[in-house]
Formats: C-alpha cells, sequence, structure tokens
C-alpha cells in the first residue's frame, strides 16, 4: 500500500472513530423538531408504523395456521395488547425521555422477533425483518452509534434465527436470502446516521477556524453539562483585544489569518475535553469541567497563548471566567446553566477589557471556594 493510499485509509478510520465516540444529544434533536413543530407529524408516523405488530400478532393468532400451542397463543395475545397499548402511547402522551424511549424500542424489538418466531408464515417474518429495519432508522436519527450497533446485533440474531429452522428442513435457499437480506438492510441505518453525523459535523462548525460554532458549541456544551463529573462547570469567554485596527490597518484577509491561528493556539492550549467554539466575530467561548484555581490557570496560559508573537500582527486577549456546579441550587436544565454562566462570562470578559485588555477575570456567579472575584 502506498504512502498517500495509508494516509487516506488512515483519514478514514478517524472519521469512523469521531463518528462512533460522538454522543448525541437526544433533547437537542427532540428540541430541534419541536422548533419546526415537527415532533407531531414524527409521533403519528411512529405510532403509524407500530400499528403493524399488534394487526399482525391479532391475525397470525386468529388465523388457522397460528401457533397451536396455548403459550403461543397466550404469548402473542399478550403481545397483541402490548403492541396496541405502546402505539396508545405515541400517539396519546408527550415526547418521551430517552430512558423511555430507549425502553420503547426495546419493548418494539422483542415483541418484532417473537411474533416472527411464532408465525411460520414467510410473508410475515419479511414484514418483520421491514419493522425491524425502520425501528434502525429511528434509533439512527435519535441515538448513539452504540444504541444502532446493539439494535443492528439483535436484528442480524433474530435472522439467524429464523433461519436456522429453514436449513433443517432443506430449504436453504429461503434460509439463505432471509439473512442476505438483513445484512444488506442492516447497513442501511448506519449509513444514514454516519450521513446525518457528518452534515451536522459541517453544519455545527465554523467555516473558517473549523471550530465549533455558536449552534455547535451549544450542542456539544449541553451534553458536557449534562454528564456526571465531580468538577463544576467552566466557562471561559475570549475576546481578541483591539481586533478592528488588525482588519483596518492590514486589510480583513490578514485579519482571517490572525482568527484562524488564534483557534489553533485555544484549542492547543485548552484543557484536555474542553468544547471550543468561536462565536461569532473575534470571540471565543470554552467550556470545560474544572474547579476554579484550574480553570484560572488554565486561562492564563490561553492568553499567553494568543499573545505569544507570531510575524508583523500580533494580538492579545481579555478572557472572562464563570464557574458553577452543575448540581447548583436553581438550576433544574444544564441549557439554563449554560445561559447563566455564558452571561456571566461574558460580563468578566468586558471587565477584563475596560481594564486594558490582556487580563482574566472571574465573575462571581457561584462560591468560588477562596479565589479573589477579580
Amino acid at each position: 500500500m502506498s504512502e498517500r493510499s495509508e494516509r487516506s485509509m488512515n483519514g478514514y478510520l478517524q472519521l469512523l472513530r469521531d463518528w462512533w465516540r460522538d454522543g448525541v444529544d437526544y433533547r437537542w434533536v427532540v428540541d430541534a423538531l419541536a422548533s419546526r413543530s415537527a415532533l407531531g407529524v414524527v409521533k403519528f408516523a411512529i405510532g403509524l408504523c407500530g400499528l403493524a405488530t399488534p394487526f399482525i400478532s391479532l391475525l397470525t393468532v386468529t388465523s388457522s395456521a397460528g401457533p397451536e400451542s396455548v403459550l403461543g397463543r397466550t404469548v402473542l395475545w399478550c403481545i397483541v395488547a402490548m403492541a396496541a397499548v405502546w402505539v396508545v402511547r405515541w400517539w396519546s402522551l408527550p415526547w418521551p425521555s430517552r430512558v423511555e424511549s430507549l425502553t420503547l424500542i426495546a419493548i418494539g424489538d422483542v415483541c418484532i422477533t417473537v411474533v416472527c418466531v411464532l408465525s411460520p408464515g414467510y410473508v410475515v417474518r419479511s414484514v418483520g425483518m421491514m419493522l425491524l429495519l425502520i425501528v434502525g432508522i429511528y434509533v439512527s436519527a435519535f441515538h448513539s452509534p452504540q444504541v444502532l450497533a446493539a439494535h443492528t446485533a439483535w436484528s442480524l440474531v433474530s435472522a439467524v434465527v429464523l433461519a436456522v429452522p429453514l436449513f433443517g428442513v432443506g430449504d436453504t435457499a429461503s434460509a439463505a436470502i432471509m439473512i442476505l437480506g438483513m445484512v444488506a438492510a442492516t447497513v442501511v441505518p448506519p449509513g444514514l446516521q454516519f450521513c446525518y453525523w457528518v452534515l451536522r459535523t459541517d453544519m455545527l462548525s465554523d467555516p473558517l477556524t473549523t471550530l465549533l460554532s455558536r449552534r455547535g458549541f451549544e450542542y456539544h456544551s449541553a451534553m458536557l453539562v449534562g454528564c456526571s463529573a465531580a468538577d463544576p462547570v467552566c466557562v471561559m469567554m475570549v475576546d481578541l483585544d483591539r481586533f478592528k485596527v488588525v482588519n483596518d490597518t492590514f486589510g480583513h484577509h490578514a485579519g482571517d489569518k490572525v482568527l484562524v491561528r488564534t483557534a489553533q493556539r485555544l484549542q492547543h492550549s485548552a484543557p484536555a475535553g474542553s468544547i471550543v467554539s468561536r462565536l461569532g466575530g473575534e470571540e471565543f467561548a470554552i467550556v470545560a469541567r474544572l474547579p476554579v484555581r484550574t480553570a484560572v490557570d488554565a486561562a492564563e496560559r490561553l492568553r499567553n497563548a494568543v499573545a505569544e508573537p507570531a510575524g508583523a500582527i500580533s494580538v492579545t486577549a481579555s478572557i472572562g471566567i464563570a464557574v458553577a456546579d452543575a448540581g447548583a441550587t436553581g438550576y433544574h436544565r444544564s441549557r439554563q446553566l449554560m445561559q447563566d454562566l455564558i452571561r456571566c462570562a461574558d460580563s468578566a470578559m468586558y471587565q477584563a477589557k475596560q481594564r486594558g485588555g490582556n487580563t482574566v477575570v472571574v465573575e462571581n456567579i457561584s462560591v468560588l471556594h477562596g479565589i479573589d472575584n477579580h
């Protein structure tokens, strides 16, 4: 393999690793649909697709070709009732939480597979495999690659379980068709999720600096704040001092180069696990899980990194810090906490500018463990 081909392969593998590691903010996706008044349409579509399971179960249990054992018929009647409740839940109740969504997915997967196992007909099993594909499409839109992998594994195992009896009766062709068809179908949801991830990543990125944009900052910071961690949440607002002079003196093209250079320095010097973004113009934001003392030290490193001379154009930065416990009284939602932290860090940043710039100011949003307010 040539060096160029190896670099390309490594690039593809890195892209796949990034997709696998990048979580999905379930609530952000739901809120995005709600903001476009699309949740009602999606709920109706999901419930409509779910109607297939109780109807298929009912037709199977009442037909002469249905299971002869009392246990099999009882299980199918239970699935009829459970699947009907599943559909009613989607149509009549608010959009489920993330945990409830995962529970509904698990119930749907199990019910579909059980109906296929208890039905001897090829048609029912083919429809069941299609329903598992539909569930996979839902998972690809709302949940992480890990959840999608679990659903995909269940679908493939279901196909194998349904195909094994066909091998036993000598119908090798039908068994192979069922397995190969399911293998082909299970490629669709991961492919859709990967494409959606690439588009979302591009949409949430700043085209000039390749950092996260304001929307990307909101998306990723919500997940960082929502995760369980002992350290408090820290937001740093970074604004370049007298950047208008750079544009007026050297031109906007040179100003863009300064922004790109600053973005690279911030990303390189930011604490591990930080979210670094460009909110607009010459303003950047960094969010991390850091105690106050560590946050102040990190901000000083960032300030020094930005101010490091580079050619004819050198700039400095004013940095405002706001820190608060993610579990502080009064903060019931991570998004509200982020809004408060951004507002306070922004206020601290303007105080730093009023002091002449190239300095760090801490805003007292909560108890700062002995650190002076400024």
